[in-house]
């Protein structure tokens, strides 16, 4: 198939475009929004490239004209999110691509859900996470389309060599940073970048990919203490060397948000018009007066922050519940080939090696 990527330069689109590049998988069209984009995927010799913007359904419809298949992998905050998901769709529709495989988030269900959630249950957009909210507008957006076929697939924490979750471990450690919420004895729903390549390749190729959302992972469940372990042990710690912090609670929305929501109420676009434009100026410079950082005081020494967590990294810390994956077992045949011990091992070794050549900045 030939197959075009958006995101090919981020964790996990690197890593696809690594494994089909060099295996010979899929004829690969990466699409970038800048040439800049390219310099980590130019190592692998792309057979195809094209420039496009990822929010213009028709820059990227003739991009990505003549592939078979879309693979959509891009990141971005919560307005882009739904924008580059309806952009990509109407992409699709207007090019004569086939299939779309959409790389939604478990977040979907919130960083905690509740227990029984599933793939069936239904979502809610007025969560305290813009980002979850902004993934469930997007399967919305493509959930409701035609003329393409959709394949939605719902990761959790995905993680290799090279993601996010590892590459600032090693600092964090020696700085006595890294923490873990209430011990970490919460649930982790992982997936290894390999085990969701494979999963990607059976939402291009089965013919029941497009039946509903799939959550994908890997065949076993750690805590985040588990997981951390192996990472921590190869960096010469321990997971004991985690500092135990408590949950946050609930993020109150500020004064600047609550603003920013009330401009959405039809009541009040019909009001503001009636106030002078000196008004609504006076009220926005105290706005950013009352909502601005304190300014830092010179007379106060630097030290090091107590490490604190969010509220996203909280729920995920403290998440009671394994989401399970029967459908994609059941529906895609999904079998991920690669072991959580053996994911994490391979994080463990590059990570150490990373270490060694790249050791911490004397003070």
């Amino acid at each position: 198939m030939q197959v075009a990527v958006l995101g090919g330069s981020g964790f996990v689109g690197t890593r696809l475009m690594e494994k089909w590049v060099l295996g010979g998988t899929h004829e690969v069209r990466a699409i970038v929004r800048s040439p800049y984009s390219l310099a980590r995927m130019a190592r692998f010799a792309l057979p195809s490239w094209k420039q496009a913007d990822i929010f213009d359904a028709a820059s990227l419809a003739e991009a990505v004209r003549g592939c078979d298949a879309m693979v959509h992998a891009i990141v971005g905050d919560a307005a882009q999110i739904v924008a580059a998901a309806q952009a990509a769709v109407e992409a699709c529709k207007t090019a004569g691509v086939r299939r779309l495989v959409y790389l939604s988030s478990a977040s979907v269900h919130g960083q905690n859900p509740p227990a029984g959630t599933n793939d069936a249950t239904p979502l809610k957009d007025d969560q305290p996470n813009d980002y979850n909210n902004a993934k469930v507008r997007a399967e919305r957006a493509l959930r409701e389309a035609s003329g393409v076929e959709v394949c939605i697939l719902r990761p959790g924490i995905v993680y290799g060599p090279r993601c996010q979750w590892f590459g600032g471990l090693p600092r964090a450690l020696h700085s006595k940073q890294a923490f873990l919420v209430e011990g970490g004895h919460g649930l982790c729903n992982h997936i290894y970048v390999d085990n969701l390549i494979h999963a990607i390749e059976l939402g291009l190729t089965h013919a029941r990919a497009t039946e509903g959302a799939f959550y994908v992972a890997d065949s076993t469940c750690m805590t985040w203490r588990e997981f951390y372990q192996p990472l921590a042990q190869a960096l010469g710690f321990d997971v004991s060397d985690f500092r135990d912090v408590p949950a946050a609670s609930v993020p109150a929305r500020s004064l600047r948000d609550r603003v920013a929501w009330a401009k959405q109420v039809p009541a009040s676009r019909m009001i503001l018009p009636m106030f002078s434009r000196r008004l609504k100026d006076a009220v926005k410079a105290g706005l950013e007066r009352y909502t601005a950082p304190p300014i830092a005081s010179g007379f106060v020494l630097p030290h090091p922050p107590s490490p604190s967590a969010d509220y996203e990294i909280s729920q995920l810390h403290t998440c009671a519940t394994r989401l399970p994956m029967d459908r994609a077992v059941e529906v895609l045949g999904y079998a991920p080939p690669i072991g959580a011990s053996e994911g994490l091992d391979r994080s463990a070794r590059w990570l150490a090696g990373l270490w060694v050549t790249a050791p911490p900045a004397k003070k």
